[in-house]
């Protein structure tokens, strides 16, 4: 199999269209002893004849025919595959596949699909939202772009992550309900607790925390968002552990622990698969995420 130089089927070609020397030296913007060069070269390479020189111009012999409609394709299909990259390198086409939690999707994509979605309004934005977990192997084999996830152990040698924000969070209460007497994490067991599953972020890190303190906390309820844990705290329920920013944004009347000063921030990260390139569409997005 020979080598194939493209530049010499685009001369071949553009000569074969208009048949004549001087016009394919006007469009290509070379020389004409350059072109015959070209096409000599690509004869050899063929081992055989693609053109018939006459005082007419340059006419194709039946292989030179033959030759021409497949190039003609394939030079066509290379043109349209150069008009789709530019498109969505101008981000007129593309997708960007994310994973992350229903809370997080809110307290931190929401604002951002919005400005991205106002300047590239072709681009399809798709969200997967899942535990942690299932996340990070969808990312693993490349169904996602990146995952936003809170704290986590995550150890993954091919997974590269970055801190993008930090959130507050603690236990809330519905004061029409219950009143903040809970001087240690001893008390919180006295109280109907709603959590989330153990296997979710939020849950390992404040069972760690309760642990850190010679505490096991054992709810009441167990719930797979911190949407329910809010919509069930606000109806008086129990006490239940969220991010403040989602509790204070479905509900502004529910109220925070004091004990709250003794939990840190969590912070929220980027996942990206360093065997994987990013989309100009999703880089594009990342850069609207971190900027806003």
């Amino acid at each position: 199999m020979m080598n194939i130089d493209l530049e010499l089927y685009r001369i071949f070609y553009v000569v074969a269209k208009h048949k004549h020397m001087t016009r394919a030296s006007e469009e290509l913007h070379i020389s004409q002893p350059a072109i015959s060069q070209a096409i000599k070269k690509l004869e050899e390479q063929l081992d055989g004849t693609l053109f018939l020189r006459s005082n007419k111009g340059m006419e194709l012999t039946e292989e030179g025919k033959m030759f021409y409609e497949y190039v003609k394709g394939a030079l066509e299909l290379i043109n349209n595959a150069e008009r789709e990259f530019t498109s969505f390198k101008d981000l007129n086409k593309g997708e960007v596949k994310i994973g992350c939690s229903t809370t997080l999707t809110k307290l931190v994509l929401l604002e951002t699909i919005k400005k991205f979605h106002i300047d590239y309004p072709n681009i399809n934005i798709n969200i997967t939202n899942d535990l942690t977990s299932n996340l990070i192997n969808d990312l693993k084999l490349g169904k996602l772009d990146f995952v936003i996830f809170n704290e986590s152990n995550i150890k993954e040698s091919n997974v590269a992550l970055s801190k993008i924000k930090e959130l507050k969070q603690g236990f809330i209460y519905n004061p029409n309900f219950f009143k903040d007497d809970i001087k240690s994490f001893n008390d919180l067991n006295n109280y109907p607790l709603i959590l989330q599953k153990t296997e979710s972020n939020s849950r390992k890190l404040l069972d760690y925390i309760a642990l850190k303190k010679n505490v096991k906390l054992i709810p009441k309820m167990e719930v797979v968002s911190q949407d329910l844990i809010t919509e069930f705290v606000n109806i008086g329920l129990g006490i239940g552990f969220s991010i403040i920013n989602l509790s204070k944004r479905n509900f502004k009347d529910l109220k925070e622990l004091e004990i709250n000063k003794e939990i840190p921030n969590i912070n929220v990260y980027l996942a990206t698969n360093k065997n994987v390139y990013l989309t100009f569409a999703s880089k594009t997005f990342i850069n609207y995420l971190k900027k806003y």
